[in-house]
């Protein structure tokens, strides 16, 4: 059987197709993986044999719809799924049972990437995880999530609560034992950090999804969680991480009525505190670029809103031919 595995979107390795590789490769099956990012790239190659299996995934929504309709185009009966397919979609549903992680398709990728756990405590309007996963409950283990000699002890945690889980002591003790470098990347909940998780994190050799750079990610999500969230920024810097090693992201653009000044004030606050801040727009309008590219580019430390406007966009195509800046700086 000729097997064919569609990257669709996301910068990691996929980890439901490298299970879907282990199944097929188990049973003996021809199996080939394209990073297809690019809708171009999805076009059949000459020679290509006759795919007998065709599997896509994707992680964000809005792969859905720049790739959804060329896939089905190209290879009629193929198997598509992922979060940005559908929240409810899973290998088990198919048949695919193994948990083991096959590599092969990502070779000069290096670092061990899984899941301690799945599900979150919470229930935050805009987020699928917790349609998606339900509640908090254990994945693996370190050792179960490690690829093992000769890899390097580099370990990147898709974990979205990872001290949700009852046993996260367990994990950290872990990653501590074993002199893992470990990149929380997908956040920590900063406005339920005890001393004791703070100090945990300190522990251990946290990195960002390179492992080059000392990194902790965190989420300001709503401007009410201020009081929470600064509580356990400073549990971080009480034991021992650096303010620049805090990287935040706020969600713009989500809450019915927010203006510049809402965002602005958390931007602000997390400069004074010494955190990187990183605005992450729900919607993608010019405004909320906008705000991001001033950020993110450090033009917030030096330049006032206004003028970058003025000077940068006013009056200038932003994103698309039909979007120009239209707000008051």
């Amino acid at each position: 059987m000729n097997v064919l595995l569609l990257h669709l979107d996301g910068k990691v390795p996929n980890i439901a197709l490298m299970r879907l590789a282990a199944h097929h490769r188990d049973q003996g099956h021809s199996v080939e993986l394209r990073r297809a990012d690019n809708p171009r790239l999805l076009a059949p190659r000459l020679g290509d044999p006759a795919w007998d299996r065709v599997y896509g995934s994707m992680i964000f929504e809005r792969t859905k719809a720049t790739h959804a309709d060329l896939v089905r185009q190209h290879y009629p009966h193929a198997l598509l799924g992922g979060t940005g397919w559908d929240v409810a979609s899973s290998l088990e549903a198919h048949g695919i049972t193994t948990t083991r992680q096959d590599y092969t398709d990502y070779p000069s990728w290096r670092q061990s990437i899984g899941f301690s756990q799945r599900g979150c405590r919470l229930r935050c309007s805009f987020c699928v995880v917790p349609r998606k996963e339900g509640a908090v409950r254990e994945a693996q283990t370190i050792a179960d999530i490690w690829r093992g000699e000769p890899w390097p002890r580099e370990l990147i945690l898709l974990d979205n609560d990872f001290f949700g889980q009852p046993r996260w002591r367990d994990r950290i003790e872990e990653i501590r034992a074993g002199g893992f470098k470990v990149s929380f990347n997908q956040g920590i909940n900063a406005r339920m950090l005890t001393d004791e998780a703070a100090a945990a994190i300190a522990s251990v050799k946290f990195r960002d999804d390179g492992m080059k750079t000392r990194r902790i990610y965190t989420a300001w999500d709503n401007r009410k969680d201020e009081g929470r969230l600064f509580a356990g920024l400073e549990a971080l810097v009480r034991h021992g991480v650096q303010p620049r090693e805090i990287m935040v992201y706020i969600l713009i653009g989500y809450w019915p009525g927010e203006t510049h000044a809402d965002r602005d004030h958390r931007r602000a606050r997390l400069r004074e505190f010494g955190a990187l801040p990183y605005p992450m727009p729900f919607v993608r309008t010019p405004e909320l670029l906008g705000f991001q590219r001033w950020v993110i580019q450090r033009f917030d430390t030096h330049v006032p809103w206004g003028d970058w406007v003025r000077s940068r966009y006013q009056g200038r195509p932003f994103d698309r031919p039909d979007q120009t800046l239209m707000f008051a700086p």
